[in-house]
């Protein structure tokens, strides 16, 4: 072989490898482009992450998509799927997403608290990474434990790390004791003949005859001159508000709307509170940080007319929200208009969307 074919054949090699090389960097740029996407939904999820959060990662294995990472509701993550489809990534998507709250034995997953207050911190630590406060007999939601802490989610929805001393674990039906009913709510603290220390602003659920439900389980009679009992469920406020509510059925669905020509879905549950001189945020997932919690997936029992049910999307985390009506049915704005639908699979007004994506309910007054 000639040294002039010979440089021919060593110039045309390195140009085969060169042109292999280049064959890997749109695939590099896939990866930026998937991660970013990845990023921008998490960004995009907006609630505030002292009360929820999500945060997702994308590991690409040849052509799959690997989720990792964390996040409290699975329909935000199924958009991200949906997202990359949409954007031409048709990888097969493998969903390996720590869901939170974990699993707890025997079914334990909720708390209630047993100290005068413990402050919940964002992190597992003994000092500083404050976040609030909870109050003796304060009924919680269990997220996750450690070794020395558990996270739990408080009555108004702020995620915190409290000792495991601090409260006394129960199953829904010993949880459900403390949210339904009438409510004694201490005007100034009292120290108790046992030395329980209560503090103004503690809630306990009141019984009859003067008599308590302690945060312990017990029952004790205390003399109200320092507590004030209330009654969420004859609250009269909660009718005017479905008066107000139905005064919108037929209504079209308009986008920011929020006038008797059209409303969008947070516009009606905003209007129908200020037709009754309670201001709300504008948006659901404004009016999602607002009140406490009185409602979950699979725990509706708290409920009453007039509370605020939120519902998960694709796009963030709490993209519609609705009016409780009582019997498993909403007022709502949606797609049509203004409409009631139930939640109950047993009715025939049941939306088999707001069932899957009820994410969480609020109360916003007793």
């Amino acid at each position: 072989m000639s040294t002039t074919s010979l440089r021919t054949n060593i110039i045309l090699f390195l140009g085969i490898i060169l042109l292999n090389t280049c064959i890997h960097i749109p695939a590099n740029k896939k990866h930026a482009e998937i991660h970013a996407i990845v990023e921008q939904a998490n960004a995009d999820f907006y609630l505030d992450s002292r009360i929820w959060y999500q945060d997702i990662q994308a590991e690409i294995d040849g052509e799959s998509i690997i989720f990792t990472g964390e996040a409290f509701y699975s329909i935000p993550v199924r958009g991200i799927a949906r997202k990359l489809k949409k954007a031409g990534y048709d990888f097969e998507v493998i969903d390996r997403v720590h869901y939170l709250p974990e699993s707890f034995p025997d079914e334990q997953a909720y708390g209630i608290i047993t100290e005068p207050y413990i402050m919940g911190r964002y992190k597992p630590v003994d000092v500083k990474q404050e976040g609030t406060e909870m109050l003796y007999g304060e009924p919680v939601r269990l997220i996750r434990e450690t070794d020395k802490y558990l996270q739990v989610q408080s009555a108004i929805g702020y995620l915190g790390y409290i000792p495991k001393s601090a409260l006394r674990r129960v199953n829904l039906q010993e949880w459900n004791r403390y949210q339904v009913g009438k409510q004694a709510v201490f005007m100034s603290n009292d120290t108790l003949d046992n030395g329980i220390i209560i503090m103004m602003g503690t809630r306990l659920p009141y019984l009859k005859n003067d008599k308590l439900l302690m945060a312990d389980g017990s029952e004790k009679v205390i003399s109200p001159e320092d507590y004030k009992i209330v009654d969420p469920k004859t609250n009269p406020l909660r009718q005017e508000i479905l008066n107000s509510a139905q005064q919108y059925l037929g209504l079209p669905y308009v986008w920011g709307g929020r006038s008797a020509d059209g409303v969008d879905c947070s516009g009606f549950v905003m209007q129908s509170y200020a037709l009754n001189n309670i201001n709300l945020p504008r948006d659901s997932d404004e009016m999602a940080n607002v009140g406490r919690i009185i409602g979950y997936p699979g725990w509706m029992d708290a409920m009453l007319p007039g509370d605020l049910i939120f519902f998960a999307g694709s796009r963030r985390m709490i993209t519609h929200i609705a009016i409780y009506m009582g019997d498993d049915r909403v007022i709502h704005s949606l797609g049509k208009g203004v409409q009631i639908q139930s939640m109950n699979p047993e009715h025939e007004d049941y939306s088999e969307s707001l069932g899957r994506r009820f994410a969480f309910a609020k109360r916003i007054f007793e």
